[in-house]
């Protein structure tokens, strides 16, 4: 836990140093990066933003490989793999560890803060069998941050409503994550930079509260948009 309360300790004193340096502009870009899921979004929560139209983004976190298109305006598919799944596979059992250890998943952004004007983001979604909606409101006057909620539901098994939120603080070329899911019991924290509009790298620190060896919870990643 040591670690995890010096990481938090960087991040808040990086965001305080960085706000008066924020920039609107690249907001988009920071966010059109694909969470450890595959489908645009922070750590391992979804957002409400999406692929560009008729844009192509690739994610590459760790084993996890994601490739989303913006099949319409603020709509996405993708689908992501886990190679680490895969790559004890046999021939006899390689189909089935493909299909199980890949996830296909669509989400529409239908209601957006900027520039319509609306309160707040909306967006619905399912990746793999599970349903989800989420909000996502920017407060411009606190701090740019950025407060996300969500509820995901199994469309064939499990009835009970999950919840998952974000954190987020936006500065001019990064953006800081704190995300949980409720079914994972699961809490992350991260750190996504701007490298240009069309790359972004992640430096995330997974499952904090079971954090034994840093390195095992450690994940390096990026996102290549084009």
């Amino acid at each position: 836990m040591k670690y995890t309360k010096s990481l938090l300790g960087s991040i808040i004193i990086l965001t305080i140093y960085q706000h008066s340096f924020s920039q609107k502009q690249n907001f988009n870009y920071l966010v059109n990066a694909q969470s450890l899921n595959g489908c645009t979004g922070n750590i391992t929560t979804p957002s409400p933003y999406t692929t560009e139209y008729k844009k192509f983004s690739l994610g590459l976190h760790r084993f996890n490989i994601g490739v989303n298109y913006g099949l319409i305006k603020f709509c996405e598919i993708g689908i992501n793999l886990d190679l680490k799944e895969l790559i004890p596979s046999t021939e006899e059992n390689f189909e089935k560890k493909l299909s199980s250890t890949t996830a296909i998943h669509t989400k529409y952004h239908i209601l957006r803060q900027y520039p319509e004007g609306n309160l707040f983001d909306f967006a619905i979604g399912i990746h793999r069998k599970n349903f989800y909606m989420l909000l996502n409101r920017q407060f411009s006057n606190f701090f740019d941050i950025v407060i996300e909620a969500g509820i995901d539901t199994n469309l064939e098994k499990e009835k009970k409503v999950r919840y998952f939120l974000s954190l987020a603080k936006p500065t001019k070329y990064s953006y800081f994550i704190i995300d949980y899911r409720s079914n994972l019991k699961q809490t992350n924290i991260g750190w996504r930079v701007l490298l240009s509009p069309d790359v972004k790298l992640d430096l995330f620190i997974i499952k904090i509260e079971k954090i034994k060896n840093i390195f095992d919870n450690f994940v390096f990643g990026l996102t290549l948009t084009s």
